[in-house]
């Protein structure tokens, strides 16, 4: 008796400050009341939404067929009036065109001076080349008076 009045003691305060179950009780009426609000309101907007798709089907899908022939007439003749634009500046450039005096006379004058660029870049190498066989030419005078001076023989 005396160990079951320990056990119901013992239990005294778990009792007095557990509120699982109140609690549990009062979160499972929240969400109840709150998911039947929230279901009444989105299917309110439900109907709203496809009320109003449905008047936007049927108003605006004439409308927009109406308008989409209309302005489909009109940019396809401006697209063949641009195409047709198109055509003739391509035409227009096929077109070779002499050039003028002006160009032609630039032309003279720059092969002219490529003629003298290269003229004097001949005569460069030449004078090189020249300089060179001298160069050469007294070298081997040199060796040979040098072989001469200390008789040494070939």
């Amino acid at each position: 008796m005396i160990s079951q009045v320990g056990r119901e003691l013992y239990k005294v305060p778990h009792r007095i400050l557990d509120h699982r179950v109140f609690v549990n009780g009062e979160i499972e009426s929240f969400l109840e009341n709150f998911e039947v609000k929230r279901n009444d309101s989105e299917v309110e907007t439900l109907f709203q939404v496809t009320e109003i798709v449905g008047s936007l089907k049927y108003d605006l899908s004439e409308r927009c067929i109406a308008l989409g022939n209309q302005n489909l007439c009109q940019f396809a003749t401006e697209v063949n009036n641009l195409l047709g634009s198109v055509e003739v500046l391509l035409e227009k450039a096929k077109i070779e065109r002499p050039p003028s005096a002006r160009l032609q006379e630039a032309r003279r004058a720059r092969e002219q001076r490529k003629q003298e660029f290269l003229n004097n870049l001949q005569h460069g190498y030449q004078r090189i080349e020249n300089s060179f066989e001298e160069k050469e030419e007294e070298i081997a005078e040199l060796y040979s008076d040098l072989q001469l001076k200390l008789n040494i023989t070939k």
